[in-house]
């Protein structure tokens, strides 16, 4: 009898303790299995609406060079527009002064007064010379000559200069194949030219049978020489008032819009380079998105939005999509006159980024999943599936198994990708690291 209850006893207590420890057991489990979220997912069109940069470009802006100023040094006074001004045909951009302008007129008028007193210590010195018909007939055709020869070294530098440019070579006095237009032109003026100084020089040649004195040679080409030093002298004189009225008030040369600005009020400004960058009018600047930074496939009609100054909205759509010279891709919103007044004219716009946001929506049917269930970068993207598997005990458990997949779209928190997971459970959302084959447990609220 005393054993039978020593039996009881032993076996309830065995009991308890097999109790507690599979109650222990499943606790200690609970605590150490990580928890995460299941979902199963769903097919549909991804659509989502992104955030983007963008700046205001004009795609046909020109640099402008002050092409007559080229030789000359140049101190802005001061500057009337800045990035983004709309211009009318005339109006005043920025106005400047030639560095040194009285000195250069000075030296240029004392130049021309000393070939004046030379031509006037000449004349006075043959006042009583008399030119015969044979000498005028002389002098004329030594005129011509020198202006024959002077036109043919012109047009042939600049012949020369274009061949060199070009690569080409002109070695058996033909023009060569592969010339340009310009070219073309430069070669036929100096054939014009080479033909011209022939016929001075064979008027040259009938001219020297005449009996002309050394001293009425002397005479003319001295008298020649200093007249055209004089008619040199004061074409740089006119030059240098022109080029002093004309950069005096540097205008616009159409309607439209100053797009960079390279001079600054009080400094000195090199000519050789862009004085301002120049859109016509007719040439409407476009907003250019930056795409680089998203994956979404943002092409042609896509709708966008952006704040307006004035407190609302203003909507357009994608015109255009490119790829910059450095491979970042961009589209292009087309502004009308109406979205820059409303963005707040095109000088704040030039000057500000503006926050655009695209409404994608995919033409396709995928699979749709929480950007938290997406794992990986690049090429490696994963979800993490999960399989039921049963131990020898008869315990069942859930398993992480990798699954790639193709990423087509993210955008936010939503992720598109190709590959159809709706008969499959994706992890998410889990309380700590996961990886493969792991046991987990599904949150219980």
């Amino acid at each position: 009898m005393k054993l039978k209850k020593f039996a009881i006893r032993g076996l309830i207590i065995f009991a308890v303790v097999v109790a507690l420890c599979m109650f222990f057991s499943g606790t200690i489990r609970t605590i150490t299995t990580a928890k995460v979220k299941i979902l199963t997912p769903r097919q549909g069109k991804f659509s989502e609406e992104v955030e983007l940069t963008g700046k205001v470009v004009f795609p046909a802006a020109e640099p402008v060079k002050l092409e007559n100023a080229k030789d000359v040094s140049l101190t802005i006074t001061s500057v009337k527009v800045q990035p983004g001004s709309e211009v009318e045909k005339g109006d005043v951009l920025f106005t400047a002064e030639i560095a040194d302008y009285e000195k250069n007129m000075d030296t240029l008028r004392t130049s021309y007064n000393e070939a004046a007193n030379q031509l006037a210590d000449l004349e006075r010195k043959n006042s009583n010379l008399r030119l015969r018909p044979t000498d005028e007939a002389w002098a004329k055709a030594y005129e011509a000559l020198t202006a024959a020869q002077n036109t043919e070294l012109d047009l042939r530098v600049n012949r020369d200069a274009l061949l060199a440019v070009e690569g080409l070579k002109a070695g058996d006095g033909s023009l060569p194949e592969g010339a340009s237009d310009e070219l073309k032109e430069a070669w036929t003026a100096h054939e014009q030219a080479a033909q011209a100084l022939a016929a001075a020089e064979e008027a040259m040649a009938q001219a020297e049978r005449y009996n002309i004195s050394d001293d009425v040679r002397t005479y003319i080409v001295d008298k020649q020489k200093y007249q055209t030093q004089m008619e040199d002298y004061e074409k740089q004189m006119v030059d240098l008032r022109v080029l002093r009225s004309t950069l005096q008030n540097v205008t616009a040369p159409d309607d439209g819009y100053i797009t960079e600005v390279n001079v600054k009020a009080g400094e000195a400004f090199d000519p050789s380079g862009a004085a301002y960058s120049f859109c016509p009018g007719k040439e409407d600047p476009v907003l250019r998105i930056d795409t680089s930074e998203t994956t979404l496939t943002i092409s042609r009609g896509t709708d966008v939005s952006f704040n307006s100054t004035r407190g609302g909205t203003v909507e357009g759509s994608i015109d255009a999509t490119g790829v910059t010279s450095t491979g970042e891709t961009y589209a292009d919103v087309e502004l009308s006159s109406r979205m820059i007044r409303d963005l707040g004219g095109s000088v704040a716009m030039l000057a500000n980024d503006i926050t655009v946001r695209v409404s994608y929506r995919s033409n396709d049917t995928t699979t749709l999943l929480p950007s938290s269930a997406v794992r990986g970068s690049g090429d490696d993207r994963y979800v993490y599936v999960l399989e039921q598997r049963q131990s020898a005990f008869g315990v069942n458990s859930l398993v992480t198994k990798k699954q790639s997949v193709s990423v087509l779209a993210e955008a936010g928190s939503l992720v598109s990708v190709a590959e159809d997971l709706s008969y499959m459970q994706v992890a998410y959302m889990e309380d700590r690291e996961i990886s493969e084959d792991m046991t987990v447990m599904e949150y219980v609220n």
